[in-house]
C-alpha cells in the first residue's frame, strides 16, 4: 500500500503533527522550567536554590508540557512507524529501527528526571556539593539522549531513501544530522558541557519541519518500481 493525497486522512496528519507539537512542547516546558537560564553549569549554590520543594507554577505548568510532549512523540512514533512500512521499500527494517531508537530517546529523558525528583524531596538535607552532582547527572542524561536521537535521525533519513516516502534532500538531510549528533557527542565523551548541541537543535527543527509538512499536506506517491525485462534476465 503507498499513500495517495486522496488517502491522506485526518489521523494521518494528526500523528504527524504530533511530532511537531513534541518540539513545541519540551522547548516551551523547558523555558518555563528553567526560567529561560542558558547557564548550563551553574554553581553548587545555585542549583541548590534550585531544589527548593516548592516548584512555582510555571514551572508545573513547564514540566506538564515536557510530560505531554514526550507522550506526543510516542504517538508519531507509532504513526511514523506505519508510514515508513505501508511506503514499502526494500528495507522495511529500517523504519522499526528508527522508532527503537525514537523510543530509546525517551527513555533515557524519562530517567534524566529521577535525580532531579530525587533533590526536591531531599532539599532539606542536600549541600551545595551534591545538588551539583544531582544537576549534573540529569544534565549527563540529557547529552546522552544525543545519541539514540542521532541513530533515530539517521535511521529515519534511510528509511526515507530507500522506500522514497519523501524527498532525497529530506532523506540525506537527517542522515547527515543523525550522523553529526553521534560523532560529536561520542568525541566528547558525553561531556554534559562541552558536547556540542546542534545536530541536536537541527534534529528537532526536522522533525517540526517534517511534522508540519505532512501535517498540512500529503506526501507524493511514491513512484514505481521500474520494470524489469523478464527476457533479458532469462
Amino acid at each position: 500500500m503507498t499513500h495517495t493525497k486522496s488517502s491522506w486522512s485526518g489521523w494521518d496528519r494528526a500523528g504527524a503533527l504530533s511530532g511537531a507539537a513534541y518540539i513545541v512542547m519540551i522547548n516551551v516546558g523547558n523555558t518555563l522550567q528553567t526560567g529561560g537560564s542558558t547557564d548550563s553549569h551553574p554553581s553548587g549554590a545555585a542549583d541548590l536554590a534550585g531544589f527548593g520543594g516548592h516548584p512555582s507554577l510555571a514551572q508545573g505548568i513547564g514540566f506538564g508540557l515536557e510530560f505531554t510532549g514526550m507522550l506526543s512523540f510516542l504517538v508519531f512514533l507509532g504513526w511514523l512507524a506505519w508510514f515508513l512500512r505501508s511506503r514499502g521499500g526494500p528495507a522495511p527494517w529500517l523504519g522499526s529501527a528508527a522508532v527503537l531508537a525514537g523510543g530509546v530517546t525517551i527513555a533515557v529523558k524519562l530517567a534524566s528526571v529521577m535525580p532531579m525528583g530525587a533533590g526536591d524531596l531531599d532539599h532539606d538535607v542536600l549541600t551545595p556539593g551534591l545538588a551539583r552532582v544531582l544537576a549534573d547527572m540529569n544534565g549527563a542524561a540529557f547529552v546522552l539522549t544525543f545519541l539514540p536521537f542521532g541513530v533515530f535521525m539517521m535511521m529515519t533519513g534511510l528509511a526515507i531513501l530507500t522506500s522514497r516516502a519523501l524527498g532525497r534532500v529530506a532523506g540525506w538531510t537527517a542522515v547527515v544530522i543523525g550522523a553529526a549528533g553521534v560523532v560529536l557527542t561520542l568525541a566528547t565523551g558525553v561531556d554534559p558541557v562541552s558536547t556540542n548541541a546542534l545536530p541536536f537543535i537541527l534534529g528537532m527543527l526536522w522533525v517540526l519541519v517534517i511534522g508540519i509538512r505532512l501535517g498540512v499536506r500529503a506526501p507524493r506517491a511514491a513512484a514505481p518500481a521500474p520494470a524489469v525485462d523478464e527476457l533479458a534476465t532469462a
